[in-house]
């Protein structure tokens, strides 16, 4: 594909961390319904554009990073979405976390004007993506991820083929789940330990080193609880969304949960208003039911 130009819409969390990082290596051109989002990037080098529409003409490579189904059709599919302005050649990716559903539509209507679809979310968060460090699950023809690689490759640390046209959406769905409940048990888990007289450094080093580690325990103890300070990564009322993916897809595909009702948890804490702190704010639904401030 040789120098592609890359076009990012959805300049939130992770689309505009994305942005800035492949400036480093390719043209690129932008778009958000949010012009505040829009103003940085190009002041940093980026082209805006006006609509997604344009975007998908103005670039070869079109990455997507929306927040939920609804943004990724209207900013895909609308009229003026970046669909619209695709041709033969060209290869739309999305790395938002949505439903395979709807990732499928978006994959039908790109290939209806000739163009490339892969699925492509991303894991990691804003630390990651700043970075460039993001990992791909990404779902589609392999011969089509070949020749965006070194696109995705400047944005995430590793990407992993994980199957074809919609795998990507799926596995990441599945991820976010497990994430969901990893966060959970680890707050049970530490409100059991307080309630035995347990300070919070001493159960995070210990079970660090012990068989209840956990991604959840590494990401979240340190950076959030311990200072008691939310400020989000990725918003608790966010994770309470792939939460329900997870479930929706599960009760689709007949799969039990026989662990299930983690999205209910995020709603409940998202009621008491926590929804806007980081995910890992689902510790203060516990430390109400306790009593804990």
């Amino acid at each position: 594909m040789g120098s592609p130009t890359v076009g990012v819409v959805g300049l939130g969390n992770i689309g505009g961390r994305v942005a800035d990082v492949l400036l480093a290596e390719f043209d690129v051109v932008v778009f958000d319904i949010n012009d505040d989002a829009v103003a940085p990037l190009v002041d940093a080098g980026a082209a805006g554009c006006d609509s997604g529409a344009e975007v998908g003409r103005r670039a070869d490579v079109v990455l997507c990073s929306l927040p939920s189904d609804d943004a990724l059709i209207a900013a895909t599919l609308d009229d003026d979405g970046v669909v619209a302005g695709l041709e033969a050649g060209d290869v739309l990716i999305d790395t938002s976390t949505v439903s395979p559903g709807a990732s499928a539509r978006v994959r039908e209507a790109t290939a209806a004007t000739g163009a490339d679809f892969l699925d492509a979310p991303v894991s990691g968060g804003a630390r990651n993506a700043k970075t460039g460090d993001l990992v791909a699950l990404v779902g589609g023809d392999e011969s089509v991820l070949d020749r965006v690689r070194p696109v995705v490759n400047t944005i995430s640390r590793t990407a992993h083929h994980v199957g074809p046209a919609g795998a990507g959406a799926t596995m990441k769905v599945v991820n976010n789940y497990l994430f969901a409940l990893n966060q959970v048990a680890l707050a049970e888990g530490l409100t059991m330990a307080r309630a035995a007289g347990i300070d919070d450094e001493t159960f995070a080093e210990t079970v660090a080193e012990s068989s209840g580690g956990s991604y959840a325990l590494n990401r979240n103890m340190e950076r959030f609880v311990l200072p008691d300070a939310y400020d989000s990564e990725f918003t608790l009322d966010l994770m309470a969304k792939d939460a329900r993916l997870g479930e929706t897809f599960a009760a689709k595909n007949d799969v039990p949960l026989l662990l299930g009702g983690a999205s209910g948890l995020y709603k409940t804490a998202s009621a008491l208003g926590y929804g806007d702190l980081d995910s890992s704010a689902v510790l203060k639904l516990y430390e109400a039911l306790t009593d804990k401030e």
